[in-house]
């Protein structure tokens, strides 16, 4: 059949169900709820059993064609959910979901639940076999720029009308954390007498939860926005990060900074520098926008630093290492900045 975009799952599962399912993704929250949807849908079709099986590294992959193969004494119709949590089957477990997809039974409708799924792992055979002849789709993280309007979107089904103040600042206070983010809105939905809530209200009742993962610092300094820097280190910090990491992540880009300056300077090609980096396309233009817009061998002078910071952190020299990264970070993300306001304004 194909593979469903995971906002146009909802209404396909309505229309009607699929043999086989592999569902997965980054988002917790939206793979269950969409799950209630797909159980409601099987119940109304007829499967009134459910089971569920968990595929961990010790699971015998024969007990899947029993239990498809077995029929039940209380119903004729039967829900299979299969939870695979590492997304990987082995050889034997591919080799019986392929068999599951080349030859579904009417009478089991089997759902493959999966966190996390590499490239390589949403290509793979057992996968590709499950699109095929049902459906797959992937619920993908949140993107920062579309929270806010999936903010109001939520609080609008829960009877919230939500003004773009106050859903930028529920966004902000739980970006990476869409459970917590959907809980603060049901607690607002409780709070609010007519349906509207004011910014006042929101600040006082919203925790700031917000999760941030390494990688999202080198992205608020490469955008300029020192605020949020300050605000995904102090979050990082809190919630026991390694500082080794931390700078991993940060001196990833600005090394590539340095070597982008060193290219522009005729001494090497920016193709082979990107190359050399692995840097995706989509962040080939900022950073070669911010390497010539910098002052030359400023990136050089700030790797530098970061070697420093790196003695700081391993105990080679004084410092405390969560000021030192503060420091860093902000003074990479203020001469980004600079190159940014200027890109913006020509």
């Amino acid at each position: 059949m194909a593979d469903i975009r995971f906002d146009d799952l909802p209404a396909r599962i309505d229309r009607g169900l699929a043999p086989i399912y592999l569902i997965a993704g980054e988002e917790p929250l939206l793979i269950e709820e969409v799950l209630d949807r797909l159980r409601a849908q099987a119940r109304r079709e007829g499967f009134g059993e459910r089971e569920v099986l968990h595929a961990d590294g010790s699971f015998d992959w024969s007990r899947l064609a029993a239990t498809t193969d077995n029929l039940s004494l209380f119903t004729e119709r039967r829900l299979i959910e299969l939870r695979l949590p590492g997304g990987k089957p082995g050889r034997e477990g591919s080799a019986a979901l392929k068999a599951q997809a080349a030859a579904p039974d009417a009478d089991n409708l089997l759902v493959v639940i999966c966190g996390r799924l590499e490239p390589a792992q949403r290509r793979s055979a057992w996968a590709s076999a499950i699109a095929r002849a049902g459906v797959m789709s992937y619920a993908w993280p949140l993107r920062r720029g579309d929270l806010a309007d999936w903010t109001r979107r939520r609080a609008g089904e829960r009877g919230l009308a939500l003004d773009a103040e106050v859903a930028a600042l529920m966004a902000e206070r739980n970006e990476g954390n869409l459970l917590a983010l959907a809980q603060e809105i049901e607690k607002l939905a409780l709070l609010a007498d007519d349906g509207r809530v004011s910014l006042d209200t929101a600040g006082e009742a919203v925790a700031d939860s917000a999760r941030f993962a390494v990688f999202d610092l080198p992205e608020a300094v490469l955008a300029g926005d020192v605020v949020r820097t300050l605000r995904i280190l102090r979050r990082l910090r809190a919630e026991g990060e390694e500082p080794v990491l931390v700078l991993w992540a940060l001196a990833r880009d600005i090394r590539v900074l340095a070597d982008l300056q060193s290219a522009l300077d005729g001494r090497g090609g920016v193709a082979e520098v990107m190359s050399r980096h692995r840097v995706w396309k989509s962040r080939q233009g900022r950073l070669q926008a911010i390497a010539r817009g910098t002052r030359p061998g400023a990136w050089a002078r700030m790797l530098g630093r970061a070697a420093g910071v790196d003695r700081v952190i391993k105990g080679a020299a004084p410092g405390r290492p969560w000021d030192e990264l503060l420091e860093l970070s902000t003074r990479a993300a203020r001469g980004a900045a600079t190159i940014n306001r200027r890109e913006r304004h020509r």
